[in-house]
């Protein structure tokens, strides 16, 4: 089993999401996504990755995989 999660920074809205995956199967355990409206868009990551944590009942010591994308500044 492998929990992974995604941060995605776009100009707009920062999203996150944690998934398990076991035995080819992908099942999401949270997800959200946060409008920026002139706040810091790196804060921004860091509450939204603390929520879907939050939300899914793991910590990070429980990820085993974080991919970031996005075009955000």
């Amino acid at each position: 089993m492998t929990i992974a999660a995604g941060i995605d920074v776009g100009t707009g809205a920062v999203k996150a999401a944690i998934f398990r995956v076991e035995n080819g199967e992908n099942t999401w355990l949270s997800r959200t996504t946060l409008r920026i409206r002139q706040r810091d868009p790196m804060e921004l990551a860091r509450v939204a990755f603390d929520q879907v944590l939050e939300d899914a009942k793991l910590s990070e010591k429980d990820v085993d995989y974080v991919a970031t994308t996005g075009e955000g500044e």
